[in-house]
């Protein structure tokens, strides 16, 4: 185009989301593809010699390419915002260190104020929500109508063992601080490929967002806003995930992406002191509905495409091992189409199984 220099601003982030949307579902392709080779009825020494190369070429093969195209996802972020700052003269809204002021970019979106799911308000958050008495505990949480599930289960994870380990005050007094007093913003930090990157955004909820068990917004409120700032400037923008993501952008830590494990390998992840939530089948794509068919969920009242929050292991009154899980829905779930999905879960391994295809987990230093 004659007399156009550097890029559409847009149009770039919108390739750094496909190319990371592809990237997952490349991982998630392989975590899958991994347990059907595991699966099948096949024996003999060229099944040996198929699963021997796939693990050591085949799979890290795909994983590599994965890795490079959430790599690439991300210098696609950095050169928008580069080019955003240029454009403007200022702050990028999305390069994560989000100025309180009243100056905006030219689409009209303040720095520090993301845009508001499908033209809703923003409702106040007053007062320190750090002391909030609640936080940590997973029934504490309401989604709203943002999918933003695989945030708040991962976010919700860390903060429920955060509080077993009686750190997590302390946590929130690190990574949350107040701009005024009372707060008109809050400072958050959070990571970006590990490293720390401040994002401040205005004491304030969109009205589709999380909030406590009283309705009200709390801390989360606060960190849902942040994550949509940093993430894009929208909350369009957080509109689906992976909860290793939430737990990377939270805590700073390398988080893992498993496929189905055993219920004794996430107690056992549970007792070392690690944030663990599980997930449904994360995509479904026409060109491999075929692929998807066993992993389809075989409960009405499990919600699918969806992320929850592992709460315990342990052993019922049959002697049974189960898994207790939260929705962030909420303790009394929701419906769907039309039928109830249950706020918390407590499964047998077979009944996990059946419904559950990734566990997401961060260690805790």
């Amino acid at each position: 185009m004659p007399g156009f220099y550097g890029a559409d601003i847009e149009q770039l982030r919108t390739l750094a989301t496909t190319m990371s949307r592809h990237a997952d579902k490349m991982t998630l392709l392989s975590m899958n593809l991994g347990k059907l080779i595991a699966s099948a009825p096949w024996d003999g020494r060229d099944a040996e010699t198929f699963r021997k190369a796939w693990d050591s070429e085949h799979r890290p093969l795909l994983k590599r390419v994965a890795a490079e195209l959430q790599s690439q996802s991300r210098e696609l972020k950095r050169n928008a915002d580069e080019q955003d700052k240029a454009s403007t003269g200022g702050d990028s809204r999305s390069s994560g260190s989000s100025g309180v002021g009243d100056s905006g970019t030219p689409d009209g979106n303040p720095p520090g104020d993301p845009e508001p799911l499908n033209d809703g308000e923003d409702e106040d958050v007053p007062g320190d929500v750090r002391n909030d008495p609640n936080a940590g505990d997973p029934s504490d949480i309401q989604q709203g109508s943002i999918g933003d599930c695989w945030l708040l289960a991962g976010i919700g994870s860390v903060a429920q063992t955060l509080e077993s380990q009686g750190r997590l005050d302390e946590f929130l007094q690190e990574h949350m601080q107040p701009v005024g007093d009372p707060p008109t913003h809050w400072k958050v930090t959070l990571y970006e490929d590990g490293k720390p990157v401040e994002v401040t955004v205005e004491a304030k909820s969109t009205e589709n967002g999380v909030r406590g068990g009283d309705g009200q917004p709390n801390w989360m409120s606060i960190y849902e806003r942040a994550a949509a700032e940093h993430l894009g400037g929208s909350y369009e923008d957080i509109d689906g995930g992976f909860s290793n993501d939430a737990m990377e952008l939270m805590t700073g830590e390398s988080a893992d992406k498993d496929g189905e494990l055993d219920l004794g390998e996430i107690e056992e992840k549970l007792g070392n002191g690690e944030a663990v939530s599980v997930g449904t089948q994360d995509v479904k794509d026409d060109d491999f509905d075929w692929f998807w068919e066993s992993d389809e969920v075989q409960r009405d009242d499990v919600v699918p495409n969806h992320a929850y929050i592992v709460t315990d292991v342990k052993t019922n009154d049959d002697g049974e091992k189960v898994i207790v899980l939260a929705n962030p829905w909420g303790p009394s779930g929701g419906t769907l189409d039309g039928e109830q999905k249950s706020g918390t879960l407590e499964l047998t391994e077979d009944e996990y199984k059946e419904n559950f295809d990734s566990v997401y987990s961060v260690g805790l230093k």
